[in-house]
């Protein structure tokens, strides 16, 4: 009895501590799932609140009086140009002075290197919109023909700049990797079609200069408005870059031609032009290609202070 009275006690001594540590364990792996869930809980809301208070009501306000401000003045200064009071080479060259300060803006607020590489395309990219502006004032053979190169260079400066910003704080997902695996492929597919199906006699450099340059702003509106994982993470920059070059290209097309000197640029330097009947509509809408790029540019500066705010 004595004996067996003793087995008891060593078994119960030995399952006891058994019990100890499998309750010990579950109790772990509950607060390590528990811990699991609250960081992953935490790090939903801080995705939530950082995403609302991007558009802060002071944001909300300046942002909106940039673009009512914005467009109003567009507008008046249309009217002044079609009633020849000044050329349009001053208004764009403004424009293009306060887009320049913005990307310069972005450069020094940011810490991400992906936007301060699309900050530096950006300022290439008003380098070279000043450079067509000035070679305009040189009624030259030689600036003639440099002026599709500098078209070129424009146009390639944006696409940089958009790929970089599109990239950054974005996921990756299969269409992106096919979009960008493919894209030079189909870049070079384009441009050789543009550039043979011309006629013999006509073909020369500038075709290809402006074959390319029409085919960076396709890929520049196509890098925002084609991939779902923009349209979720930023929609604001998705839509307000995504519109700069689309009004380029239906200002093209409603011409029916995109042999453009430069098209953010088209006809609009010097006087109105008699016999153009899209004066008023050109004039204006390039002014609103560039606010667009500016605003654009306010909505990523605002989210870079935030980030920093943030951490």
């Amino acid at each position: 009895m004595v004996a067996h009275g003793w087995g008891y006690c060593m078994a119960e001594g030995t399952i006891k501590p058994e019990i100890k540590d499998s309750l010990k364990s579950e109790s772990e792996n509950t607060t390590s799932e528990k811990t699991i869930s609250f960081e992953y809980k935490h790090q939903v809301e801080s995705n939530v609140s950082r995403t609302r208070i991007i558009w802060t009501p002071r944001f909300i306000v300046i942002f909106a009086l940039v673009l009512v401000l914005g467009l109003s003045t567009e507008s008046l200064l249309t009217q002044g140009w079609l009633d020849g009071y000044y050329s349009g080479l001053r208004i764009f060259q403004v424009h293009v002075i306060i887009v320049c300060l913005g990307w310069i803006t972005l450069l020094v607020v940011t810490h991400s290197n992906w936007i301060r590489i699309a900050s530096i395309f950006g300022i290439i990219w008003a380098f070279f919109m000043t450079m067509y502006m000035i070679i305009y004032l040189l009624n030259t053979d030689l600036a003639l023909s440099v002026r599709p190169l500098i078209n070129a260079a424009t146009c390639i400066a944006l696409l940089g700049s958009y790929i970089c910003l599109s990239i950054d704080k974005t996921p990756i997902n299969r269409l992106d990797v096919w979009l960008f695996g493919l894209a030079p492929l189909i870049v070079c597919i384009v441009v050789t079609l543009m550039y043979f199906l011309v006629p013999a006699n006509e073909r020369s450099l500038a075709i290809l200069e402006n074959a390319i340059a029409s085919t960076a702003l396709v890929l520049s509106l196509l890098v925002w408005w084609v991939r779902p994982t923009l349209w979720k993470s930023q929609p604001g920059p998705t839509f307000l870059f995504g519109c700069v070059p689309l009004i380029l290209l239906v200002i093209a097309l409603s011409s029916k031609e995109f042999n453009r000197s430069n098209y953010f640029l088209a006809k609009v330097l010097s006087r109105p032009i008699p016999y153009l009947l899209a004066n008023e509509s050109n004039f204006f809408f390039l002014q609103v290609a560039l606010l667009l790029l500016f605003l654009g540019i306010m909505r990523v500066i605002q989210f870079e202070r935030e980030s920093s705010i943030k951490e």
